[in-house]
């Protein structure tokens, strides 16, 4: 009975059970490339679909060293100190316009190009609710305004928005982030539902009264899109070599039963194969272009070391630290250490999906030879038809010249 069954089974993938062994070894090594895709696929999905979608308190808690957002009330009491501060004598002097320009202070793209429409690249200072520790030591009346105005080349971090603002307790260490020189950084990769939430609160806070809720709806819909449609390159790539895997490795496995096993089947599975890993390379370079490249590869990794060599998080050249914090602990940053795992499981997941493409390319390996040898079989030389003995158009070194 198990030998009917056995022969029965291996019926289905080859021609006569004498290929036993080489139908066993082909199942074998199918069963082996689904494992490593669906782990592989699985790491890339998860990865892909949260790269770009980093919760804001991640970011916070790297500026302040606490996770809360800004709200509407915080934006209030912001523009309140702001109109009393410039002695505004109207309703409000602030403008959207302003808070753009400054709040893009750190983006040196957004400000050579005056981009005010670029709000969802604004500081973390925009959407961070807690003052970094630090302002502690400094006098309440400093805020980033008064140190931008005293001297505008100068880095203001760390300040507070408005006198009043609440500033992070010194048990809540905070590490510190790079200013954005291209249209990404750091808040590229935040949430864009979470920044919208701030965003919204300062819309209403700016425009309660004189907007209705319809048309600051309007305006955050225009947000999120922006967002969304910033992201959606990125995410193509990521995802699309994936989803050519699948397809390519399930149309493969199925060219193993007789119904499949002749064209198109067979070519179509390999095509998508070989487009995969084309696309697999292509997302390999985009990940580490918008992580390694544009952000973590910034910071530096400081180790055991301390002063002169670095002091409050910082290395002798300024550049943040990845591995210390503002009070010299060891500690990983947490923004970029979220960043560079989420980096490392899709180069790992990619390895695996690789490494499956390259097996299921080998299942269909002998119908591309058969296929080959039936339809160019008459044009192709043949191992068998290469000559062996072929005559040297020079003599041998040792060839005696009387014999010639």
């Amino acid at each position: 009975i198990l030998s009917v069954a056995g022969q029965a089974v291996m019926g289905v993938c080859v021609d006569s059970c004498s290929d036993g062994p080489r139908a066993i070894c082909r199942i074998l090594q199918a069963i082996i490339s689904g494992i490593f895709l669906f782990v592989g696929i699985v790491c890339q999905f998860w990865s892909g679909l949260n790269l770009n979608d980093v919760p804001l308190s991640a970011l916070c808690e790297t500026y302040s060293g606490d996770g809360s957002a800004m709200t509407q009330s915080d934006f209030n009491a912001l523009l309140d100190w702001y109109n009393t501060f410039v002695g505004c004598k109207q309703q409000t002097c602030a403008s959207y316009e302003g808070a753009a320009s400054f709040f893009l202070n750190g983006n040196s793209y957004a400000n050579r190009g005056s981009r005010i429409d670029m709000l969802r690249y604004a500081d973390a200072r925009f959407y961070c609710k807690y003052a970094p520790h630090q302002v502690s030591s400094q006098p309440a009346g400093v805020t980033c305004i008064t140190k931008l105005m005293s001297d505008p080349y100068s880095d203001p971090y760390p300040c507070r928005l408005w006198p009043g603002q609440t500033v992070a307790s010194s048990d809540n260490a905070n590490w510190y982030l790079l200013p954005t020189d291209g249209t990404a950084g750091a808040m590229y990769h935040i949430n864009c539902y979470d920044k919208l939430a701030v965003y919204s609160s300062f819309l209403k806070a700016l425009y309660q009264g004189s907007w209705s809720d319809s048309q600051i709806q309007v305006a955050q819909s225009e947000f999120l899109q922006g967002c969304v449609l910033d992201k959606g390159s990125d995410g193509y790539i990521l995802i699309i070599g994936p989803v050519l895997a699948i397809l390519g490795g399930v149309i493969t496995t199925l060219t193993m039963f007789k119904k499949f096993n002749g064209p198109p089947w067979p070519e179509m599975g390999m095509n998508l194969l070989l487009i995969s890993i084309i696309l697999l390379l292509v997302s390999f370079w985009s990940i580490s272009l918008s992580t390694t490249a544009d952000i973590s590869g910034n910071y530096t990794y400081c180790g055991s070391s301390q002063a002169p060599l670095v002091n409050q998080g910082r290395w002798f050249d300024n550049s943040p630290c990845i591995d210390q914090d503002s009070q010299g602990s060891r500690s990983w940053n947490p923004f970029i250490s979220k960043l560079l795992l989420l980096d490392s499981v899709y180069v790992a997941g990619g390895v695996l999906t690789f490494l499956s493409t390259i097996m299921y390319l080998g299942l269909s390996s002998g119908f591309t030879e058969s296929m080959m040898s039936e339809k160019f079989g008459k044009y192709l030389v043949t191992l068998q038809d290469i000559p062996m003995k072929i005559r040297l158009p020079f003599p041998p070194k040792n060839a005696n010249p009387a014999k010639q």
